[in-house]
């Protein structure tokens, strides 16, 4: 873009700052950085049996989650959003109610923030070969088992979770159980997601083995582990309890993988990709510059969508949205035109694109411009320096005519900005000052409209920066910001 006057340039260059500051501070997405420190060493503790008190509560009426499924429940309810619990001595995640008293307590939120929406991911990929269903919604109904994610400890600084062990999924129907993690602390989403999804897996049998690439080690040793499809050594450190469903499977050992087949089937294909369609703005809509627009997407999904992609005029934003509403808010956008497309996905992953709704934004009309006869003052009287009311804009200096002694004087009482460079100064007679360009005016390269990860921050605030690409690129790039309406979680 080209600025007629110093002062438009050094706005520009105070407001570019500004905003890469902002975006610096606020907006980046979560990146385990390869140059980080080393992770913190820590232990999944040993599961703890069922007192006796919990008795045994087999649902005799729930149906498996398939024809194979020993599971009592194939919903996990991540919940990141802290809760209290009950010690009543028996574990209940519909009513918050723990099988032990250490448990009972005040649990902080997991906070918000970028790490959040990754974990949830990862652990979504963990269990991907299983027919689970994965939610950071607590459900309405049905049993599930609920992994309580918060900074608040009961077991002390080192121990990064604690559950129930529950063989082959007999005794509880709803487990609670703990991940002491947080938006803040100094492990990766993948070794929070390995605790989450191993204190899961507590709460159907799977005990520790001696592996590190396996999410059944207890021990925590970076990486991105997963369930293993072979017999490995169980922790020897510990008395085994569940040798009965290990035993199915591996005759000396356990095969995490195997057991979590039997205990809730192959996860089916999806074949069923989703919808999605661009609600705001309108295609063929009109905007005057300097233009906040706000986007809007609708996006459904039989299953679940997983997320949301804008892009603009092509160009990947990098600013995924995974929960709707589906919206990016006052998106800053210079003069031109511009195409949208939004990408959704589920989790299988199938991938959709949406219609392009394409939209217009245009310059602010200059003081005189579209008069209709009638004079600003509201009558006949002549304007200062020009004719009477009832002109057709000849007392403004439009395209290089003016009726008026001056230039200065032919503006008009309310065409006094030096920044419409209708002045003296900046007139080259033959096109006007409205007309005059600097021809070195900086230029951003085709690229996202915002940076990446913009759109992962806590707030609803940003910073508003703008610029388009001169002539011969093949797209128009700007740099600006916009917040993403989170949902209100429960």
């Amino acid at each position: 873009m080209t600025f007629t006057t110093d002062r438009r340039k050094r706005m520009f260059v105070l407001s570019f700052a500004t905003c890469l500051v902002s975006n610096a501070a606020g907006a980046a997405p979560y990146v385990q950085s390869a140059a980080a420190e080393p992770e913190p060493t820590g232990v999944r503790a040993a599961p703890l049996l069922p007192p006796a008190s919990q008795g045994t509560t087999r649902l005799k009426a729930n149906v498996p989650p398939s024809a194979v499924g020993q599971a009592q429940t194939n919903v996990f309810f991540l919940n990141y959003d802290g809760v209290t619990l009950k010690a009543t001595g028996k574990d209940d995640a519909k009513k918050d109610e723990s099988a032990f008293k250490e448990f009972a307590g005040e649990y902080a939120p997991y906070g918000e923030g970028s790490k959040r929406a990754a974990s949830l991911q990862a652990v979504k990929a963990d269990w991907a070969k299983y027919k689970v269903v994965i939610t950071d919604e607590r459900p309405d109904q049905g049993e599930y088992t609920m992994c309580v994610n918060s900074p608040t400890n009961v077991f002390g600084g080192g121990v990064l979770g604690v559950a129930m062990l529950d063989c082959e999924d007999k005794k509880v129907a709803s487990n609670v159980v703990l991940a002491f993690h947080s938006a803040k602390d100094k492990y990766s989403a993948a070794t929070q997601a390995t605790t989450m999804s191993q204190e899961i897996a507590h709460a159907y049998g799977l005990e520790h083995v001696n592996e590190p690439d396996d999410i059944m080690n207890p021990y925590n040793a970076g990486g991105d582990p997963s369930f293993r499809d072979e017999c490995l050594k169980l922790d020897t450190k510990v008395q085994v309890h569940c040798g009965a469903q290990h035993k199915q499977f591996c005759d000396k050992g356990q095969n995490s993988h195997a057991e979590l087949m039997w205990l809730f089937g192959a996860n089916e294909p999806d074949p069923t990709p989703p919808t999605v369609a661009i609600t705001s703005p309108q295609d063929g809509q009109e905007f005057v510059s300097p233009a906040a627009v706000t986007i809007t997407v609708e996006a459904s999904d039989n299953v679940g969508v997983a997320r949301v992609d804008l892009y603009v005029d092509g160009v990947d934003q990098a600013a995924p949205v995974t929960a709707p509403p589906y919206e990016w808010k006052d998106a800053n956008f210079p003069e031109g035109s511009f195409c949208l497309t939004a990408e959704a996905r589920d989790d299988e992953p199938n991938v959709v694109m949406s219609d392009p709704v394409c939209f217009t934004v245009v310059a602010a009309s200059e003081p005189g411009e579209g008069d209709t006869g009638e004079a600003p003052n509201g009558g006949g009287e002549p304007m200062p320096g020009g004719e009477p009311g009832g002109s057709t804009g000849e007392s403004e200096p439009q395209g290089g005519e003016s009726t008026g002694s001056t230039s200065g004087d032919s503006q008009g009482e309310g065409d006094s900005d030096s920044d419409d460079s209708t002045g003296a100064d900046d007139s080259t007679g033959g096109a006007g000052g409205a007309g005059a360009t600097d021809s070195g005016g900086p230029v951003v390269p085709p690229g996202p409209l915002f940076p990446p990860g913009w759109g992962q921050q806590d707030s609803d605030d940003g910073c508003g920066c703008a610029q388009s690409s001169g002539s011969g690129a093949g797209l128009l790039a700007l740099l600006g910001a916009f917040a993403v309406r989170r949902r209100r979680r429960r």
